[in-house]
Parts: C-alpha cells; structure tokens; sequence
C-alpha cells in the first residue's frame, strides 16, 4: 500500500460528519456518548483568550489531518498543537521516514518527526480543522462560541523559519482570512448554511480568521543556544507571536537520567551522553529565559517553555527501523516533571509551562494542580481506547480548573506551587505507576494464518481505537458465517448474520504501525484488512486485498490471491466476504463510496 495520506475535501468532511452523525451517532468512529460538554464554565484563559480546557493533544498524529482535529476537539481537547512544519516536506520528508514508525505497546517509541504533508497541505488542513471544531461545537451543542485554541509549531532553524514557504505559513495562520484555503471553507459554509440546525451565518461572520496566536519551536538535538535565542527573538519582535521553547529532558544531566530510568526498572533503554553534551545546558538554559522573558514582556507577549520533547534512545531490539528512536509515555514523566521542577526552581516559580511528557488520567489532576498548563498528551491516546480516552482527561481537568478557580476567587495562590511540584517530581520514580514491573506491555498475536484473514472470528477493534488517523472503521456487515469469514462459501456456508468488519481507509494511512503492536492475532491491519482506496493509482501502487470506486456502483477488486477484476454491486463474480462489505459500505455508510456522494472520490 502507499504510506502518502490524502486529505479529504472540506465539503466532504462536513458530509461525511453529518451523515455518520445522523446514521450512526458517531464520528469518525467517535460515539456521540463520548463528545466533551464543559458544565461548569471552568477553564483558562491563555494569550487574551478564554480555553474550556488547559489540555489537548500534542503535535504529532493527532494533529496532523483534518479530521483527527476535529476528533481530538469532540472528546475534550481544546489547545490543539498542531504538527510542526519545517521547510523539508512532502515527498521529500515521506522518503526519509522509516515504516513503521510509531510502536506504543508500553513506553512509547517513535521514528517520525514533522508534518508528512506539504507546507501548504498542512496549513489547509489546519484551517478546515478551525472550520470544522467550531462548525460542530455549536451544531453538535457542545459550545455556544469559541472555546478552543490552535498552537502553530515549527522547526527547526532560522533560516527554514525566515523561509518565503514557512513564513507564509506562519502569517497564514496569525490571518487567514485572505488565503484560499480559508475562503473555500466560508463559502461552503455560506452556500450552505440554511441546512445546518444551530450554526447560523451570525455563527460564521463571528467566527475569526486568527486561526493561531501562539507557537512552540522545536529545535534539532544539539541545537546551540545562540540559534534557539535567536529564533524565539525573530518571533516575539518580528512575529508578534506568543512563544514556547520546546526544551529536552536531557536538561536535568546524563548522571540523572540514568540513575532514574535504572532505578525505575528501564535498565534496558540505551544511551550515551552525547545528546547531553551537545543539547542546550541547564545554566544556559535558565540565563536565556530570564533574557526572554524581559523581550516578551517589552512586547506585551507570552513566552514559556514547552516541557519536554520525547527522549532519543538506541533501536537494539527491532522495535521500529533505524538505529534511533524517540521515547515517550510514562517511563519520560519523571523526566519531564523533573526537568519542569528545575527550571521552575531555578526562575522562582516565574516561569509560564506547556507541559506534555506521560500525561495520562493518571497524573493529570496532579501535574493541573501544581499550575502547569496547558497540558498535551500523545502515547496516552495511542493506546485500546484511543480518542476516547479523551473524555476521561476533559472531565478529570474540568474538576482541577474548577477548584483552582474557586481557590483564586477566595484569594489563594495563583501560578506555580514550587512546593507541589518539588513533590510530584521527588516521588514520581518511586510510584509503581512508572516502575516498568508494574505493567506488561501489549502482546500481538503470533503472526500467521489468523493474522492475514480479512476477518476476525471475534472483531475487537482494537486496531480502529489505537490509529490515531481514523483509518481503520468498523462496518457493521451482513456476512454469511464463520466458513465466509476464512475466504470460503457453498454448501458449509452458514446463514447470514451481522457481524463488525474492519475497513481499512487507504488515504487516512501512513503506515505507522501502530495498529499491527496491538493486533491479538499478529495481524497487520494496515495490510491485512479489506482497503478501501481513493485513486486508482493508490490501488495500482498496492498488493493489499481491497477496492477502488470506479463508478456508480462498480469497483475494481483485488481479492486474497492477488487477481484483478472489475464487479458491480449487486452482481455475481466478487468473493462473498468482500461483496457483503462493499454492499454494507452502499447501504448503511454511502458518504464512502459512488461519485456524487464520496468522500474517497
């Protein structure tokens, strides 16, 4: 299959959403049941404008297409950091990332870094997901007016970042209410606007053009202090932006680490000292932020740091492709938290954090009370259950906010609490949640025959949960039996029953693996699954069993065995496993398939 994602159409989107919506109470997978209401009016106020929530996801996979925004928006997130854009892009980026490239079975691994989309891709897609977050937040009743706040990231130089390509991006997002982008989106919308229930044109001529006030700078490994400072000071002088500096968790020192992640039962994740060596140092680091913090404060900005990257470790086990990845997930809290407790010690509590480093429900509530916020998760969200966990994060925060809030009108202390956080940090390598015993990781199946068949005997849907690009959906399929679901039919054939098939959405997919670390059959469902292609040259460029429209009503089929051939719904010639699915997608999920109606065409 080709690991090139292709996004959908703003007015495919809005269609696709609104008709699973009306059809299945769902998007995107998402059950209705899990979208996120804020009840208490709690929440945060960040760069002039008010947040229901300090939390989100992080830039990375979730934040990379349109509809995975707007997913992370339904069940709760509301700063949304988008994915880093650098000047390399595209299929010159895509070339140089190794499949698969994400593995969350326990601590979490990565091989990926910026946007696989081009500049120019990635900034539309950032605008359909504004377009779609607020769209849906009024007609889905989740929010009476902006409520949530786009983070631009990006990398990984000044001379990319001054570059005519990332500059536009960069002025884009601060306005785009000139760019093409933004003026397809508000002319559907405006075409349109009598067929929705609660979003009206008041809704849409108040909804602003300033997709993103803010950015976070994520620098290389070994970036040298002279170019981060230099960076941060062309954005607050010659951007006007509210900005971050995402900083390592190399910052607390080689020595550290290691006794840490060793005492916590990670002995076996490997490292040298040179990315210590090389990365920004502690005193310089606190020197440069005092530097910093005086420039934004002239400017009337915000400046902070974002705490912390993921950790580069050495590929000794064949975990992914490479010789090295990126940690994340819990074994890079007591780091991260650390490394936030040191530098906020250092500068007295003055100091504004974004923290993201093994966020998950179980610290949330304590990492909001100690005043670090926003919060941004990713490995959390990688694991069975997926965006769906997000609803757990979204109500656990809306507590914390609503208590603080309550504190600061009764006159308590607002900002950092050095003191809880001295605590978190001192006891977080000691809590059993982060000590590598107290949980094994996931295990997939031994690979194999279970692992290759289309369907599953019991469908899981573990796969559909933990890919963070909605590219595997569950059909609910009239199927003939356990004798059609192994690929037969005739006589041992049993009756129809409806049963859950997994679908595999070709152009939603960049073959991160993720889905396969998961499988309890061994199976790779980015490769294994019935796929569903949007191009005949995406079909063409691919072995995976599947189907590519080719008209009303007619497909070209591969089939398990690698043939070719061209069928018509309703028709006889195509396998009964995959002419059931192809009939269930026509008739229970039409916003996939046929040339008015697709989102895939």
């Amino acid at each position: 299959m080709s690991e090139i994602m292709r996004p959908v159409s703003f007015a495919d989107l809005v269609n696709w959403v609104r008709s699973e919506y009306a059809q299945r109470g769902s998007v995107f997978g998402i059950k209705k049941e899990k979208f996120y209401l804020n009840t208490s009016g709690a929440g945060l106020s960040l760069f002039g404008k008010r947040l229901a929530l300090p939390i989100g996801p992080a830039a990375g996979p979730h934040t990379q297409m349109a509809q995975n925004i707007l997913a992370a928006y339904l069940v709760g997130g509301r700063f949304i950091e988008l994915k880093t854009v650098q000047t390399m892009d595209g299929e010159d980026l895509r070339k140089a990332i190794a499949r698969p490239c994400i593995s969350a079975a326990d601590e979490g691994y990565n091989v990926e870094w910026s946007t696989e989309l081009t500049v120019a891709e990635a900034f539309e897609e950032y605008v359909k997901g504004w377009f779609l977050c607020h769209v849906f937040a009024k007609e889905f009743g989740l929010a009476e007016k902006s409520d949530v706040m786009f983070n631009m990231s990006v990398g990984y130089s000044l001379e990319g970042i001054q570059s005519e390509k990332i500059d536009a991006y960069i002025e884009g997002m601060k306005n785009a209410a000139g760019t093409e982008a933004w003026k397809k989106c508000y002319q559907y919308m405006a075409d349109h606007i009598g067929s929705f229930n609660r979003f009206g044109i008041k809704d849409l001529e108040a909804l602003s053009p300033a997709v993103s006030p803010g950015i976070t700078l994520s620098t290389l490994h070994g970036c040298p202090r002279e170019e981060i400072e230099k960076i941060v000071r062309y954005l607050l002088e010659k951007k006007g932006l509210h900005t971050f500096i995402k900083c390592n968790p190399t910052l607390p020192g080689y020595e550290t680490v290691r006794r840490i992640l060793n005492e916590m039962g990670y002995g076996y994740i490997a490292f040298d000292d040179h990315h210590f060596r090389e990365d920004l140092q502690f005193d310089d680091a606190v020197d440069m932020i005092r530097r910093l913090k005086s420039l934004a404060q002239e400017k009337n900005l915000s400046f902070g740091v974002k705490l912390t990257n993921t950790f580069p470790v050495n590929i000794q086990q064949g975990e992914l492709p490479g010789d090295e990845m990126y940690m994340s997930g819990r074994p890079l809290f007591p780091l991260s938290i650390l490394t936030a407790h040191k530098l906020a010690a250092a500068l007295q509590g003055e100091l504004s954090v974004s923290y993201s480093g093994g966020a998950d429900a179980f610290n949330l509530a304590a990492i909001l009370e100690t005043g670090l916020a926003p919060v941004t998760v990713t490995t959390t969200l990688l694991k069975p259950g997926g965006y769906e966990r997000f609803k757990q994060l979204a109500e656990l925060a809306e507590q914390v906010m609503a208590d603080r809030e309550k504190r600061e009108k009764a006159g308590g202390k607002t900002g950092l609490d050095l003191g809880a956080l001295a605590a978190l940090a001192e006891g977080a390598p000691s809590m059993a949640r982060y000590r590598k015993g107290s949980r094994q990781a996931a295990s997939a199946g031994k690979a194999g025959g279970d692992g290759r068949r289309l369907s599953c005997s019991k469908t899981c849907t573990i796969c559909v949960s933990v890919c963070p690009n909605r590219a595997n959906m569950p059909i609910l399929v009239e199927t003939a039996g356990a004798s059609d679901h192994a690929g037969g039919s005739g006589p041992g054939a049993q009756a129809p029953a409806a049963a859950l098939q997994v679908l595999h959405l070709d152009r939603f997919c960049n073959e991160c693996g993720n889905c396969a670390v998961f499988c309890p059959r061994g199976g790779r469902p980015y490769r294994d699954k019935y796929t569903l292609f949007a191009r005949e040259e995406d079909f063409a460029d691919s072995d995976n069993p599947g189907f590519v429209p080719a008209g009303a009503d007619r497909f070209r089929l591969r089939l398990e065995d690698k043939s070719v051939i061209d069928w018509t719904a309703g028709k006889d010639g195509a396998p009964p496993s995959c002419a059931s699915l192809i009939t269930a997608i026509i008739e229970g999920y039409p916003y996939l398939v046929g040339s008015e109606r697709s989102v895939l065409c």
